[in-house]
């Protein structure tokens, strides 16, 4: 029985953990953390990620942790109405909702289906070695072997960087604060999604269910230094988003600093590739994306339903994996850029260019709005 080893346990490592198990294959499922699934904050689930979800069994489950978005509501930073986008029209539209819920939420469904499977927990893969017939994994705990190896590790992959023996990433201007908070009952909405644009700055309130809500806050500035995520980092948003709208303030205030993260926005240029012999990229690692469109989990899971599929139709792992890479790179591609120019346009800064902005967000129907966002 052949054995894939999946590094990284995040969506798209166990996205692409239970569509290969259940092509049969043996999973070897490296992790960092002392658990797979653990850190994140919100995302949002889209219809074409729904689409995949749904032929693992799964979407009826995961759509239970949240309630489908209904409406969307644009302001300026004084709370001024922009635009207002019926968000139920995309339901009618595909037969899926687009909902939000908690990234933990969606590990954990992800992880029941998965079942028993060898996790080794707290371990980072440093790189690989192709042979004819295996792939070789070197990891703090040891070597594993393997037929196949599938680098889902993040963003910031080890392994990509022995692939292209180069660091593409690129650092787009602005930080970002996101996070899941309990606000007090009946404060916000079911079903709404709001955001707020200012000048180099902008503030999303994404609705998951009762009284539950997942944020983001973007504002220009240079790249700053990760490390864990405390209290000074909330106060940190506070100060950035201060004099804001209701309830910009008060999201920020309830959120546990366990339910929050700061980051640097990357991307990169379509990579050069995304497989070597019996390795290959998956997830944040192939296509780091601003999160504009909402889409940087919705293609890991793309990919991990495509890996499955190029693996049943090619006769040896390494074709497999460049058909993968192929139709990959094929459909993330326009995606990255859209995402990416459409992020910098949120982020003018310039008071002309953010007045000309905001006069779009009121011009433009708020169908033609919707089809922005639109993926196949």
């Amino acid at each position: 029985m052949a054995r894939a080893i999946i590094v990284g346990g995040g969506i798209g490592g166990l996205t692409a953990a239970l569509a290969l198990r259940r092509l049969g294959m043996r999973i070897c499922l490296l992790e960092c953390n002392d658990r797979p699934g653990t850190g994140g904050t919100g995302l949002t689930l889209w219809p074409n990620a729904l689409r995949q979800l749904e032929r693992l069994g799964l979407q009826e489950e995961i759509v239970a942790h949240a309630r489908p978005l209904l409406k969307g509501e644009v302001f300026d930073q004084s709370g001024k109405p922009l635009a207002e986008v019926d968000l139920s029209s995309i339901e009618a539209r595909t037969g899926h909702p687009l909902i939000c819920l908690r990234e933990a939420d969606l590990c954990r469904v992800l992880l029941d289906a998965l079942g028993e499977v060898e996790v080794c927990a707290e371990t980072t893969c440093f790189s690989y070695e192709n042979h004819p017939d295996r792939v070789v994994a070197q990891t703090s705990r040891g070597v594993v072997e393997g037929d196949m190896l599938v680098a889902a590790d993040g963003m910031r992959s080890r392994l990509r960087g022995q692939m292209l023996e180069t660091d593409p990433l690129q650092y787009l201007g602005w930080m970002t604060w996101r996070g899941v908070a309990r606000l007090p009952g009946g404060s916000f909405p079911e079903g709404l999604y709001r955001e707020f644009f200012g000048r180099g700055s902008r503030f999303g309130i994404f609705a998951i269910g009762k009284d539950l809500v997942y944020w983001s806050g973007s504002r220009n500035g240079p790249a700053e230094a990760g490390g864990p995520v405390g209290p000074a980092h909330r106060a940190e948003a506070l100060c950035a988003f201060a004099g804001w709208p209701d309830p910009v303030r008060s999201v920020i205030e309830t959120t546990r600093a366990e339910d929050l993260v700061r980051s640097g926005v990357y991307d990169t240029q379509p990579l050069a590739r995304w497989s070597d012999g019996r390795a290959v990229l998956l997830g944040d690692a192939a296509h780091p994306m601003t999160p504009d469109l909402g889409q940087g989990a919705c293609q890991a899971i793309e990919d991990a339903l495509c890996l499955a599929e190029c693996v049943v139709a090619a006769a040896t792992v390494p074709q497999a994996l460049r058909a993968y890479e192929r139709q990959g790179q094929e459909r993330t591609a326009s995606l990255v850029a859209r995402s990416r120019r459409m992020g910098r346009m949120r982020q003018w800064q310039h008071p002309v260019m953010a007045r000309f902005r905001n006069g779009l967000m009121r011009s433009i129907p708020p169908s033609v709005l919707l089809k922005l966002f639109n993926t196949r």
